[in-house]
């Protein structure tokens, strides 16, 4: 992730410095500072003994979150910052450090980064470093808001539509009691994707108990339509205690899960001793049909549909691709453009 260069002096010999150069940009070394320094140590002893826990890509974001409190706090964060690590990890001092950082003060070399999306992305590193030397020392901490995510769009967000219209036209071939169980589970699956943007690890986890369809008899048609999901804490929230999610589907994905849950009950009646609580499910040919699928299962189905996808845009371009149109394979990077489009669509509404 994008982020500003430390503060560091070079040594005598004009080498290069060690990361606890980057903590003495106040002259006469504030009590906070030494109390953040000897937390330093902790990370970096842990990182040489187990990059699992302290990975180097995560210790340079603490060293570089140190190096910027260092140069902050003679700005003036608060009246007691430099008295303790409490005091500079206290709620006042945080937020003036914040305003700082985002209005690019704490930098120590010239940068042409304007772009709002690398301000958040910085300033929840810093947020989570904060974090992170706070539970080291076993002191309070009130963490700030969190910057909304906001993705980039990496790839047209038209070719979500190309996917939807190759799994119809792939149904439309097939009369509807014929129509296999994998097609019919495609159409399922590919609407949830479009309604609740999950990673493939957390449709892979969805329960049958997670949906709620309630059909009006009256109208025949689904009233209320959720789905529960719980996504996995990602980037600086790692960790946290993941919180359930109630997404609103489509009518169109409503209906095609009803299909799905129909051929679903079907394919776990062949199986023998207990019956899956997974809303997705194997289907034939594969050899274990009716067992719930993983997420290794669900990357090669996408990755099936992306590549047929593909060969029709090549059959309609003479062979004629520009790399920026080719469909991407991979489930997560369909998922973060059409978050971005999402994202972007909020944003002006």
């Amino acid at each position: 992730m994008p982020m500003s260069t430390p503060a560091r002096h070079l040594s005598a010999s004009g080498g290069r410095p060690t990361p606890a150069a980057a903590l003495t940009a106040v002259p006469s070394t504030a009590a906070s500072i030494i109390e953040l320094e000897r937390i330093l140590d902790v990370f970096r002893t842990v990182n040489r003994t187990a990059k699992d826990v302290v990975s180097d890509s995560r210790l340079q974001q603490l060293e570089w979150v140190a190096s910027e409190l260092a140069l902050a706090l003679p700005l003036g964060l608060s009246e007691t910052a430099g008295d303790s690590l409490e005091d500079l990890l206290a709620p006042d001092a945080v937020h003036a450090y914040l305003l700082l950082g985002r209005g690019g003060f704490l930098r120590t070399m010239p940068t042409v980064s304007t772009d709002p999306t690398s301000v958040d992305s910085s300033e929840r590193i810093r947020i989570y470093c904060l974090e992170a030397f706070a539970r080291q020392a076993r002191i309070p901490f009130e963490a700030p808001d969190m910057p909304p995510m906001t993705l980039r769009p990496t790839v047209p967000p038209q070719f979500a539509d190309l996917i939807t219209d190759h799994l119809e036209d792939e149904a439309g071939q097939w009369p509807e009691v014929d129509r296999p169980d994998v097609i019919v589970r495609g159409l399922a699956m590919w609407g949830v994707m479009r309604d609740v943007l999950p990673r493939r690890g957390e449709l892979e986890s969805m329960l049958v108990d997670d949906l709620t369809l309630t059909m009006d008899m009256r109208t025949r048609k689904v009233q209320n339509r959720t789905l529960k999901i719980v996504r996995q804490p990602q980037g600086g929230l790692r960790g946290r205690e993941p919180e359930p999610e109630i997404v609103e589907l489509s009518e169109d994905t409503a209906e095609r899960l009803i299909d799905w849950l129909d051929r679903r009950d079907k394919l776990i009646t062949r199986l023998q001793g207990s019956v899956p609580e997974h809303l997705w499910l194997s289907t034939p040919p594969h050899p274990d049909s009716g067992v719930p699928i993983h997420s290794r299962g669900i990357s090669k189905w996408y990755k099936k549909v992306a590549d047929a996808v593909q060969v029709k845009q090549d059959a309609a371009a003479d062979g004629e691709i520009a790399e920026e149109d080719l469909v991407p394979t991979r489930w997560e990077t369909m998922r973060r453009t059409l978050l971005a489009q999402r994202q972007a669509t909020e944003g002006t509404a």
